[in-house]
């Protein structure tokens, strides 16, 4: 009986950490952006306007709100979107880049939300636990068909090697089918929300026919358990069979939509690649607005700013209510010490699309950089509009704190500066500021108030870790 117990404990520690580390391995990206934050995100006012306007009519079919919805741009070449962390949704710049057309990227992130609409991160959690159970059970079996065999005398290395097998076997299978059954659901749920905001999947199936090429493997010689999607030939035709009946009447101008897309291209092109590399791509022969905008964006960053400037210029003389021109005029100008003219720039920007965070962020930036009383004031009102909108803005705490401190408001300087640190996770540089900070506050004043709550919660989340 001891041996049996000791060839259970051995096989459930090996079996279970084996399956612990197989998931990971299949949910790297997702458990690296969860628990390690590993991961480059590019914030842009233009890219993420448009991706929204695409996305949001989706979002209402799925039943889902807009605004509880997160979409974040990932700086990674590979093609790749996820959902993680709860209503999160991730999109590589590979993927954009590769998708080709936009209805393509709106397909994809229409699958993306039948994975948020279908619940499946939560199942996928519930997957990895009844997989886990799965194993003990297994090995729990194994183990004791494998001292029975030693007891009989029937033991033989090839033997007792497919009993091993037995836990980790089971549990991936029924892992792969929960697995494949989500991919299914979500492609059926792209379908129907693409169809439902007139919009056709064709552009879809030709991304997933580029991205089939690069199977080494006939399909044929490959498990269909040892994958985490569908495979890329049988996702085309269930697909192809669910929409060849459907008629899309496409009343929008698609033309538009293209520009747009073209443009979020040229710009991750630009701002990702050499500034060599970009212009070799958008060739000074190339009049199309969006080759423009990639040789505005390379140009600046050499920088030759003459030359940038003009692309640029150009650029705004054709469409003076477009608010991303003299956005990327204005961080450009900043980037290269023009500190006052990319003031000027970045407000006809902030007028042409009020209160964008990202835009207003940029403005804020350059007017605390400059120095000036009247521009610190300006910004310190442009941060708190920002953070009237987002709370949790890091950046905006910081930056007031600056600004503020610049005014000699040092106590607002130190709250503001408690509010970073706590929203960062760093509690008791956190709980320092905000006690600082108290200090000047008139006893029961919002302020005050405000303090003595990032005391009292970053104290609670300190016991927690300790606890931990």
């Amino acid at each position: 009986m001891l041996k049996i117990i000791t060839i259970l404990v051995k096989y459930i520690k090996s079996y279970t950490i084996y399956l612990i580390l197989f998931i990971l391995l299949l949910f790297s990206s997702t458990y690296k952006v969860v628990k390690a934050q590993n991961i480059s995100l590019i914030q842009d006012a233009e890219i993420e306007l448009y991706i929204r306007g695409w996305v949001d009519p989706i979002l209402k079919v799925a039943g889902l709100s807009p605004n509880s919805v997160n979409i974040y741009i990932v700086n990674d070449k590979t093609i790749n979107a996820f959902v993680a962390g709860g209503q999160n949704i991730f999109i590589n710049t590979g993927l954009i880049l590769a998708a080709k057309e936009v209805n393509a990227l709106i397909g994809v992130l229409a699958h993306e939300i039948g994975h948020i609409a279908g619940g499946h991160l939560n199942r996928t959690v519930n997957s990895m636990k009844k997989a886990q159970e799965t194993v003990t059970i297994a090995t729990i079996l194994t183990a004791g068909l494998m001292a029975a065999s030693k007891a009989a005398g029937l033991d033989t290395p090839a033997g007792l090697a497919k009993l091993a097998t037995l836990g980790p076997s089971i549990a991936e299978r029924n892992f792969y089918k929960n697995t494949r059954q989500n991919e299914k659901y979500a492609d059926a749920a792209a379908i129907k929300y693409m169809t439902s905001v007139n919009r056709s999947c064709i552009p879809l199936t030709d991304l997933l026919k580029t991205l089939g090429k690069q199977e080494l493997l006939h399909e044929n010689r490959q498990d269909p358990y040892l994958r985490t999607h569908p495979i890329s030939q049988e996702r085309i035709y269930d697909i192809m069979e669910a929409t060849k009946n459907i008629s899309i009447n496409e009343q929008r101008d698609l033309s538009l939509d293209d520009i747009k897309f073209k443009r979020i291209v040229a710009k991750i092109v630009a701002f990702t690649n050499s500034p060599g590399k970009t212009l070799l791509l958008y060739p000074k022969n190339s009049s199309q607005i969006d080759a423009k905008y990639a040789r505005a964006i390379a140009y600046l960053r050499l920088p030759d700013l003459e030359k940038g400037i003009r692309e640029i210029k150009e650029l705004i003389n054709l469409d003076k209510n477009d608010p991303f021109f003299p956005e990327v005029l204005g961080q450009m100008l900043f980037e290269n010490g023009q500190i006052f003219k990319s003031i000027e720039q970045l407000k006809i920007s902030s007028d042409l699309l009020p209160n964008n965070p990202i835009i207003l962020l940029s403005l804020a930036r350059s007017q605390i950089e400059y120095g000036k009383s009247k521009e610190n004031n300006e910004a310190i009102l442009n941060l708190k509009r920002i953070l009237k909108i987002i709370p949790k803005n890091i950046a905006a705490w910081k930056l007031l704190s600056i600004a503020e401190a610049r005014n000699n408001n040092i106590n607002l300087a130190q709250l503001a500066s408690a509010e970073s640190y706590f929203l960062m996770g760093r509690y008791s540089l956190a709980i320092q500021f905000a006690e600082k900070a108290k200090i000047s506050f008139k006893k029961n004043s919002p302020s005050d108030i405000r303090a003595l709550d990032i005391i009292f919660f970053s104290k609670e989340k300190l016991a927690e870790m300790n606890n931990n």
